[in-house]
């Protein structure tokens, strides 16, 4: 869900792609905040921005994927 908030810009669309509503998926963005105890975006009337720490699981997660496509490549080989 992170990922698609943070390519998306926003909660709303993120919602309309994840099939969710926009307040389950900031119920979900808010308490991985509160679990990581930091905030991953800053919220404005315009919409929403990464953080550094944000910007930091955002490249963690790019790369995570990657690996995993590299690995399920392999492994249907």
């Amino acid at each position: 869900m992170f990922a698609t908030v943070a390519e998306v810009g926003s909660f709303t669309g993120a919602g309309k792609v994840l099939g969710l509503s926009q307040s389950a998926v900031s119920r979900q963005i808010s308490t991985l905040e509160r679990d990581l105890g930091v905030m991953l975006f800053r919220r404005h009337t315009g919409g929403i921005l990464l953080t550094e720490p944000g910007l930091e699981l955002q490249s963690a997660v790019g790369e995570m994927s990657s690996r995993l496509a590299l690995a399920t490549g392999r492994i249907n080989e």
